[in-house]
């Protein structure tokens, strides 16, 4: 297969040390490989070139990059997870990856669609593939940025910082509506989901991001010590399963506000307006993306599975409708003998 490798030399630990490494595992695979720099403008030129695979080295901000040049396209992106959370690695059962197995196995991979959102508002229009929302992780990527240290203790620090955000942080006023149903409250944490990993490998929701809907987790003001609880838990490394309620929809609207929403990694600042109307952000699922998994891959999350269920389930059925007898003109009435006739 011809090969197009897109790598952040920044994301993770660095990715430039392992670059000679990563073409001798795509050639020793019988691959060509093309390689561009995420931070090279001609990166968006040889995505329109035609290729059988693109490969992306980094993190959630790079695989976003190429799946706004990608999304509604048949060409699959395989993942070479080097950043620091990896979220949408983790949706994908990529959560620990061995890179040369990867690779060898794209070949003979399976391709998953993903849902592909769009918020609009006054800043315009911007693609996501995680989440849009309010309160906790807005506040939390507008901390300082750590870079000190491994990426495993990065992520610590990360969810220890969200705990104290979410034990003190006034909570945010939002007005909102989910396909005309009045979602407003004051919430501590207000995200519109697509896959269920948010910010420092947060798992807030088992989200399938490929049924075209997505998941709304509210944490209220009341409910702050949860979320705190929650976080501290994590922080520990406990694997316990998300305790927030979920809503699910197609068509976000979110009335103008004082405070910051973050649209995947990019914070839209607060814009007021005299005209509300203008100041509204959207939030829908408006494409899909194809995503290149190895086989023994595709039953590592709820979603998956459920994914592969779904298409067995329609195997089944059209061979059924392709077999089954109809019944014709020509058929002997029930309960009577053919007659031979000479």
């Amino acid at each position: 297969m011809q090969i197009l490798l897109i790598y952040n030399p920044n994301a993770g630990e660095g990715v430039q040390p392992q670059l000679r490494e990563l073409v001798d595992l795509i050639h020793a695979a019988g691959h060509e490989v093309l390689c561009r720099s995420s931070k090279d403008p001609r990166f968006v030129s040889a995505l329109a070139d035609p290729a059988d695979l693109v490969a992306v080295a980094g993190g959630d901000g790079t695989v976003v990059k190429v799946v706004r040049r990608l999304r509604g396209k048949k060409t699959a992106i395989a993942l070479l997870p080097l950043g620091t959370a990896n979220n949408i690695s983790a949706a994908l059962g990529l959560k620990a990856p061995d890179l040369e197995t990867q690779i060898q196995e794209w070949s003979q991979g399976r391709t998953v669609a993903m849902d592909v959102g769009v918020a609009r508002g006054p800043r315009g229009a911007r693609t996501f593939l995680e989440s849009v929302g309010a309160g906790l992780m807005p506040r939390l990527m507008s901390d300082h940025h750590d870079s000190d240290g491994s990426a495993a203790d990065r992520l610590a620090r990360a969810v220890e910082r969200a705990r104290r955000i979410a034990r003190r942080a006034a909570a945010v006023d939002v007005h909102a509506d989910l396909d005309g149903q009045d979602v407003s409250g004051r919430y501590v944490l207000f995200e519109a989901m697509n896959i269920g990993w948010v910010g420092p490998n947060l798992n807030l929701v088992d989200a399938d991001p490929a049924d075209g809907v997505f998941d709304l987790v509210r944490v209220h003001e009341s409910e702050r010590s949860m979320l705190v609880d929650w976080l501290a838990g994590q922080a520990q490394g406990a694997a316990d399963a998300n305790p927030f309620p979920r809503l699910r929809g197609r068509t976000l609207r979110i009335e103008q506000a004082d405070f910051g929403i973050h649209v995947d990694d990019e914070i839209w600042t607060p814009e007021r307006t005299r005209k509300p109307a203008q100041a509204t952000v959207e939030v829908s699922l408006r494409d899909t993306v194809c995503f290149r998994v190895p086989r023994r891959q595709a039953t590592a999350t709820p979603w998956m599975r459920r994914t592969c269920q779904r298409e067995r389930d329609l195997r089944e059925d059209q061979l059924k409708r392709r077999f089954e007898l109809t019944p014709s003109r020509w058929a002997w009435p029930a309960a009577r003998r053919a007659r031979s006739h000479r």
